[in-house]
């Protein structure tokens, strides 16, 4: 079940982060592992622009996600009357079992919901099991982005449908 994440859940989003993204350490460039990790532990800074979600077993939070309103997003990345997706994390262990798919879709959910006009998000070269999922949500590769940390990224965007168009 997917649930919105408490302030109290933050160490513990933090932690997830940096294990389910450790795989990709060995293909960036030198240094550049500990700057993502600084990036990828920074939950009380990026919940002041996005909310998280959150999946847990026995109480253990083992996937996360963070959802960013439209307007509320990096701007050199995202317009304004897009939402997005960031920080999609999934416990290793964990990992085969649809929480990556059910974070996303509750993602886009709260975006349909808040009428936000598309959701984006950006991901790496590295990651070709979240384009694949991704892609089978319907996002679409929208462009590539500046590489960061020595890794090519690239955005996917979902148009979402505008209310009172389409029925």
């Amino acid at each position: 079940m997917i649930e919105a994440a408490t302030t109290s859940d933050f160490a513990a989003i933090a932690a997830l982060n940096v294990a389910a993204y450790e795989q990709f350490a060995p293909h960036l460039k030198e240094g550049a592992w500990i700057v993502m990790q600084q990036n990828l532990s920074n939950i009380s800074e990026r919940a002041r622009s996005a909310e998280f979600f959150v999946c847990r077993e026995a109480g253990t939070v083992v996937g996360s996600v963070a959802y960013c309103p439209a307007g509320r997003g990096d701007p050199s990345v995202f317009q304004p009357d897009m939402a997005s997706v960031l920080l999609l994390a999934v416990h290793p262990e964990h990992c085969g079992k649809g929480l990556a798919r059910k974070l996303t879709e509750a993602c886009i959910a709260r975006a349909r919901q808040d009428g936000a006009a598309a959701i984006g998000l950006f991901t790496s070269e590295l990651m070709v099991p979240a384009q694949h999922l991704y892609r089978d949500l319907g996002f679409q590769l929208e462009s590539e982005l500046p590489p960061r940390h020595g890794v090519r990224y690239f955005r996917f965007i979902l148009p979402l449908a505008v209310k009172g168009v389409d029925g």
